[in-house]
């Protein structure tokens, strides 16, 4: 094929400003020189730096005027595109000041609006609350179905006869899901009438029934929601009951219910909080690892900053700020708590007895633990103490003679000589060094001072029970008020004892175990709560001769139950934590009470006892421990107290989040006036929602500080001042290393940096080798699952999801892919991650001091 002859004959001149075009070698001389080589089409001309029409164009020193065509009319207006030298451009001094922006300035109401929905994870519209709530309970229902949807699980703390039953009814209600219960067994007729009364349906699950390994997730493979009632007893992770409940439910969402939820230490609430959080869920809040947390390994402050974010717990004197109109929360007062002082021995005796309890060895490792259980027992009284002292002496020989056998003690051996329901800290202090075999390394001496401690603790006057007694006779509520009175005790002996001997003066009633007494008659035990507390229990007071003035009660009865028909609660012996004080006086100490006052009436060991004990101090320590993690209120030995309200900012800043003005998209700031220069920064980094402060002090996370500021804020009369936004971009500079340092936690965590020993991680490279060879097979599908699998043993999960991989995993059948793929499926789907954290501003309020007053020039000092 020959192109057609150029137009242009050789010759005419070329304009000045166009280059020539080179002949190619051998070729005509209308075709350019890079058209020799291609015999199908022309090439284009070559274009670009380096190119003869660059070349020529760089030669120019002005435009040029006219163009090569002259059919193109000449261009009237000409533009310069400017020039950008490297050498003209700088880095910023702090990249995040240019993302943190605020866009708009708002009134100060609608920055802390903006501010409690994204602290609260609060929707913008409330959903409706039943009829059936309280104007307190309101504000619990809707933050508590606000993290339902946000992080699949939340804890209602509230104060012991808030009314926590119907503010759980009244979430699950609202999501309209099918849900269930899990309560202690003795509480079950409560929760059933409550949820027929509601016209409510839930199937009941018990504690026991986890404890005992009677429930399969495959029992209920429809619910959606679990509501589990006094779920302080799901704290540790190494019991039974606490990986059944873990196992159950996954996949679902989880409301945990306790007026107690610390007992012992704060890490308590991380092993809640891993019911339904993935381990580094909440590294954006600086926890990386919410197992680190509840094994103690974070700094306290740091764990207690978090709890708020899953935790509702208000104290009654918030409570009754939201009573409106003729609505009146009516709580008794409480009484100063009273304290007597009596050893349940003679006074001589007591100091031989702890003499020789402190000289026992018992077991290798346990000794001090044991002489603190048999302390406590004498404490309680003289029967408790004998009956601890007899199990000990059979303890002592049966070991004996399984050492003889160069055998271990088996655990049916050891449920024999210490049932679960009456010796339960014994098991706990004894067990775990029984199961060696061998010598036990028990010692021949403790022997000898088992049979010295049994002669010394015979039948002889009891200074306690005297005490108590004159207690009793003093008109039932005390200091002339009459009332009815529950004594509490450890001890199933120690309640037998008192039932035996009080019952020769008053009409008592008394609950141990599963059954009752009606003074010296066996009576059901939903037959005795109805005869002690009839108002209570909604029963028709009982004749006259089954009347009953005082219940005599171990700590199975302290939990859930109504029995506000008494006045008055007497703790014969102390718990190991206050929680349980609180637990025995929230019995009585309720809402709607019909008494103006209750009291509480505390016995503590004299003095060479309580020295050898020290319970006071210790619970004192847990008091605070509780109080730091957001307990709405603590219990001592000398009465109850409002704590340092650790969560009360969410409550009030709650409050701030209505709002009429319409809320505009993107980050807001105001400025208002305040006593010093400080900024709050509402900052969004990865899926958390932080509240930072910047002042003198530098920055910090702080949100109770910045929920008193933007409080100020809303109810200050003064002026809006203008924001000063370079003010506010150095505060962002300031806080600009916190939130690096937080966005690098939440891409460590992601990849779990510091988990590589897990399980889940080991399990990646055999995924990934499977993923390859389906790669190269072409299986799209199977592909895709596996991408699924590497994705999921890669973050954390919750305590559910890895028992049932480590379930998977101890199974005597070699582990297959397919297995693997059948764990993953099973579970919820994961959530996209964002492919890097990103940090946003949310709102910002400025505060700006107020002129200082002028100095004075009168000379004067």
């Amino acid at each position: 094929m020959r192109w057609r002859r150029s137009s242009t004959r050789v010759g005419i001149p070329r304009w000045r400003d166009c280059a020539p075009i080179p002949r190619g070698a051998g070729s005509a001389a209308s075709t350019p020189a890079s058209s020799a080589s291609c015999p199908s089409r022309p090439p284009a001309p070559r274009s670009g730096l380096g190119s003869p029409r660059w070349d020529a164009a760089r030669k120019r020193t002005t435009p040029p005027s006219r163009t090569c065509s002259g059919s193109t009319p000449p261009i009237a207006v000409h533009w310069t595109a400017p020039r950008i030298l490297a050498e003209q451009l700088h880095a910023p001094a702090e990249p995040l000041a240019l993302l943190l922006r605020a866009e708009a300035e708002a009134p100060a109401a609608l920055v802390a609006a903006r501010t409690a929905l994204a602290l609260l994870d609060l929707p913008a519209v409330p959903p409706d609350a039943p009829p059936w709530l309280a104007p307190h309970q309101v504000p619990a229902f809707e933050r508590l179905t606000a993290l339902l949807a946000r992080w699949r699980g939340a804890l209602l703390a509230d104060a012991v006869g808030l009314g926590k039953s119907y503010v759980a009814l009244a979430v699950a209600a609202c999501r309209a899901e099918p849900f269930a219960l899990v309560v202690p067994a003795v509480l079950v007729p409560q929760w059933r009438d409550l949820i027929q009364r509601l016209h409510l349906e839930a199937p009941i699950i018990t504690h026991e029934a986890l404890s005992m390994g009677r429930i399969s997730p495959s029992d209920y493979p429809t619910i959606r929601l679990w509501v589990v009632d006094e779920a302080h007893h799901f704290r540790n992770p190494d019991t039974r009951r606490y990986r059944a409940l873990a196992t159950l439910v996954v996949g679902a969402r989880v409301l945990l219910v306790t007026a107690t939820p610390v007992h012992n230490r704060l890490a308590d609430l991380f092993h809640l909080f891993r019911l339904f959080l993935r381990d580094h869920a909440v590294a954006g809040l600086g926890v990386p690892s919410l197992r680190r947390a509840a094994r103690g390994e974070l700094p306290a402050e740091t764990t207690a900053a978090v709890a708020p974010r899953f935790v509702v717990a208000r104290s009654r004197a918030r409570a009754r700020r939201y009573a409106a109109g003729s609505v009146h929360l009516e709580f008794p007062d409480r009484a100063p708590g009273r304290i007597i002082r009596a050893p349940a021995v003679p006074a001589g005796t007591l100091p031989e007895l702890v003499s020789r309890v402190r000289r026992l060895s018992a077991a290798v490792g346990a000794a001090p633990l044991f002489r603190l259980t048999l302390l406590r027992r004498l404490a309680s009284s003289l029967p408790a103490f004998r009956a601890t002292l007899e199990r000990y002496q059979a303890f002592l020989d049966l070991a004996r003679r399984a050492a003889e056998e160069h055998r271990a003690l088996s655990p049916r051996e050891f449920q024999r000589l210490f049932p679960r329901d009456e010796s339960r800290d014994l098991q706990l202090v004894l067990f775990p060094v029984l199961l060696a075999p061998g010598p036990t390394g028990v010692a021949q001496t403790d022997r000898e001072l088992v049979a010295e401690l049994r002669d010394l603790a015979t039948d002889a006057p009891d200074p306690k029970l005297e005490s108590l007694s004159t207690l009793l006779a003093d008109g039932g509520g005390g200091a002339g008020r009459a009332g009815k009175t529950i004594v509490f005790t450890e001890s199933r002996a120690t309640a037998r004892y008192l039932q035996r001997h009080l019952g020769r003066r008053c009409r008592v009633a008394a609950l141990w175990g599963d059954g009752g007494w009606l003074g010296a008659t066996p009576a059901p035990r939903a037959e005795v709560l109805r005869v002690f507390a009839p108002a209570a229990q909604g029963a028709p007071p009982p004749p006259t001769a089954l009347h009953a003035d005082v219940l005599v009660a171990t700590d199975l009865l302290s939990e859930g139950l109504n029995l506000q028909d008494a006045a008055r609660v007497v703790h014969y012996d102390l718990p190991w934590s206050p929680a349980r004080l609180a637990q025995r006086v929230g019995r009585i100490d309720r809402l709607g009470s019909p008494h103006a006052v209750v009291d509480a009436v505390t016995f503590l060991p004299p003095a060479p006892l309580e020295e050898a004990l020290a319970l006071e101090a210790r619970l004192a320590a847990k008091a605070q421990a509780a109080a730091l993690a957001g307990a709405a209120e603590a219990e001592t030995p000398r009465g109850g107290r409002e704590t340092a309200a650790v969560l009360d900012w969410t409550d009030r800043l709650q409050r701030l989040a209505r709002c009429e003005l319409e809320l505009p998209a993107g980050g807001v700031a105001a400025a208002v006036p305040g006593e010093c220069d400080a900024t709050v920064l509402i900052l969004r980094m990865g899926a958390a929602v932080e509240a930072l402060v910047i002042d003198d002090s530098g920055p910090r996370v702080d949100p109770d500080r910045a929920t008193v500021c933007l409080e100020r804020a809303v109810g200050g009369s003064s002026p809006v001042r203008p924001l000063d936004r370079s003010a506010l971009g150095s505060a962002i500079v300031l806080a600009a290393p916190l939130v690096r340092a937080r966005l690098a936690a939440i891409a460590e965590a992601r990849w779990r940096a510091r988990d590589r020993d897990r399980l889940g991680r080991r399990l990646i490279p055999w995924a990934l080798a499977e993923a390859y060879r389906a790669a190269r097979r072409r299986e799209a599908g199977r592909l895709a699952a596996l991408d699924g699998l590497v994705a999921r043993l890669t973050v954390g999960m919750t305590a559910g999801e890895e028992l049932l991989l480590e379930e998977l995993l101890e199974r005597r059948a070699p582990l297959t892919i397919a297995a693997l793929l059948a764990w993953h499926e099973r579970l919820p789907p994961l959530e996209e991650p964002a492919a890097a954290p990103e940090a946003e501003l949310v709102a910002a309020l400025q505060i700006v001091a107020l002129c200082p007053p002028p100095a004075r020039t009168d000379g004067a000092n």
